[in-house]
């Protein structure tokens, strides 16, 4: 095998040599070129091969070839193309034949098919992808590949429509070849549309055979299309997608109609056929029953803005009262939502719509965590109102006991009770809050402390030991600002108090013992005695299953404490540690006895 690498490799090396000739890269660079293509051909020519290494290889053999492109372009090199350009898209060529016959998978004859394209090898696509059909007829992709090819490249929509026909056959329920098909029909009644406006106006307007109720050849293909798929694939996603499809062309209005009958009577039990008849009303498109043209009360946009939201919302209003379920009434409240982004025209409309659409979902109890947020917000924008100040209080309120394990809604109504000086109502929810949510109540607790801190900083200590009383693992967490804070605002003395009575109180905190151990080496004068008890507490606490505390307790004594307790401790870490971190451990250990100063990290 490394003869046949090194053989292949020599073949390369007339197009470096040509490279570096007429300088399209530097001696340094043809090297590593060199180098790479060198270490890709032993790759691909191991005994166990890999579809990683042909990847890599193409790809670059694929930037290679563009990086040569835009040296051409920038110094004005043309020469050489044929021995050097075609050399390199050759080799890639047949690297794609080597790894489609050793792996048959389906992305390399995809990508050797956009390859193929790309290098303008046409030639070899129409033969690759009656092969590929023969392989992988068992994957639709392929005959949506094939159906492509004959429409972009060859513009020959009988062969793509009897490749789309043949996948479907073998296919019946493939949602991307019944798209492929129906799309292709679209375009060719979008042909024959422009091909008949011609013929009428070179034939002056000429009587039309084609009732007005009657679809046109390609648009009755293109609905037979349709109503094979959703016979075969029984999803309203699907079918809004299909009908998606046909607003994007031009004179499908009796496809439209159909397709939307047929949503009303076989899916009027699904929130997204609302959702998406609500969205047509907004856009103005006709609907059945409807005239072929949008509703306007006169001509001016504003006018009919307002009828096309208007329409919509009482679509909406219309489904919840017949599907009462949190996704309609979700679907209604991101449609008002997103009308209200624009409030450049009817701002006081849109508000009204959406604060009504709120307060009936929040009534229905069916409105979600993020839309009660989405509601707070808009309120609070509404600083001048008194009434939506009341009706703010009142929002938050409902909204906590909706949805009462949601951290984020009862920061809103704590931080609202803070900001607008009700602190004594904010701490009468505390227990509360911290009943409901456990532990998962630490941020109000902090932004209560922070909140005192800042506004009436003599009630503190008070917020403190609230927190601290009440729950375990919130007082685990709020011990370390604690004595952080009696450092600052009293003495160390009093932190220290502090922390020989919160120290032995389960459960424990590794980050408690550090912080403290942190707080005593920052003093001017440090005190051996005081500093070297929390390493003690944390190595008795944590011993068994963290290293880490050992290693700190070695450091702080080598450069605060005594020297001869090191051995000590090392001895107790080997007798406490958990047995499959005892080789960690050593190996920490070594590493800061052999560099000194490695005991300052």
């Amino acid at each position: 095998m490394v003869e046949f690498a090194e053989k292949r490799y020599e073949d390369t090396l007339p197009e470096l040599e040509q490279m570096e000739r007429i300088k399209l890269f530097e001696k340094n660079e043809i090297r590593a070129i060199a180098k790479k293509l060198k270490e890709f051909e032993c790759k691909i020519q191991r005994h166990t091969k890999c579809k990683e290494d042909y990847v890599e290889y193409i790809h670059y053999e694929m930037d290679l070839l563009k990086l040569i492109k835009q040296r051409r372009d920038k110094y004005g090199i043309t020469q050489k193309k044929s021995d050097i350009d075609f050399a390199i898209a050759n080799r890639m060529n047949n690297l794609y034949k080597d790894a489609i016959f050793k792996f048959q998978d389906i992305r390399f004859w995809i990508a050797y098919i956009k390859f193929c394209k790309h290098v303008h090898f046409h030639s070899n696509i129409s033969h690759l992808i009656s092969r590929m059909l023969q392989v992988h007829r068992d994957e639709p992709k392929c005959w949506q590949v094939a159906a492509c090819w004959e429409l972009d490249e060859n513009n020959n929509k009988q062969n793509a429509r009897q490749f789309l026909l043949r996948g479907l056959h073998i296919h019946p329920d493939s949602q991307l070849l019944y798209i492929e098909a129906f799309r292709l029909e679209l375009n060719d009644h979008v042909s024959a549309s422009n091909n008949a406006e011609n013929a009428e106006n070179q034939e002056d307007n000429s009587a039309s055979t084609v009732d007005d109720n009657e679809m046109p050849l390609p648009l009755r293909r293109a609905y037979v299309i349709y109503q094979q798929a959703v016979e075969r694939v029984n999803d309203i996603k699907f079918i809004i997608k299909l009908l998606a499809i046909t607003e994007e062309y031009d004179n499908t209005e009796k496809l439209q109609k159909k397709i939307i009958s047929d949503m009303i009577r076989e899916y009027a039990h699904e929130a997204l056929m609302w959702d998406k008849m609500a969205d047509r009303e907004l856009q103005g498109l006709v609907q059945p029953g409807l005239t072929d043209t949008p509703m306007e009360l006169d001509n001016s946009e504003q006018a009919s803005l307002r009828d096309r939201i208007t329409a919509c919302n009482k679509v909406y209003q219309t489904a919840v009262k017949k599907i009462k379920t949190e996704e309609m009434w979700s679907l209604y409240i991101k449609r008002l939502l997103d009308i209200n982004k624009d409030l450049q025209s009817l701002p006081n409309f849109k508000r009204k719509l959406l604060r009504t659409a709120l307060a009936q979902a929040h009534q229905a109890k069916k409105l979600k965590e993020e839309y009660y947020s989405d509601w707070i917000k808009m309120l609070s924008a509404e600083t001048g109102d008194e009434n939506a100040q009341k009706r703010l209080n009142q929002v938050l309120c409902g909204a906590t006991d909706a949805v009462p394990n949601s951290v984020n809604l009862w920061q809103e109504r704590v931080r609202h009770l803070l900001l607008s000086g009700q602190e004594e109502e904010a701490a009468a929810i505390y227990p509360k809050v911290t009943e409901i949510l456990g532990e998962k109540a630490l941020p109000l607790w902090r932004m209560r402390i922070l909140h005192v801190q800042t506004k009436n900083s003599e009630k503190t200590e008070e917020a403190f030991q609230a927190a601290l009383q009440a729950h375990p693992l919130i007082a685990r967490d709020i011990k370390s600002t604690y004595i952080e804070w009696l450092v600052l605002t009293k003495s160390i003395r009093a932190a220290r108090k502090a922390y020989d009575g919160l120290c032995m109180q389960p459960p424990f905190s590794l980050r408690f013992h550090r912080k403290m151990a942190s707080l005593e080496v920052m003093q001017p004068d440090v005190s051996v005695r005081h500093a070297r008890r929390p390493h003690e507490l944390a190595t008795h606490q944590f011993g068994s299953t963290d290293t880490s505390v050992w290693i700190d307790h070695i450091k702080f004594e080598t450069k605060y404490g005594d020297a001869k307790k090191i051995g000590e401790i090392h001895a107790r870490a080997l007798k406490n540690l958990e047995r499959s971190l005892t080789y960690s451990f050593i190996t920490d250990y070594a590493l800061i006895t052999s560099k000194p100063d490695s005991m300052n990290s």
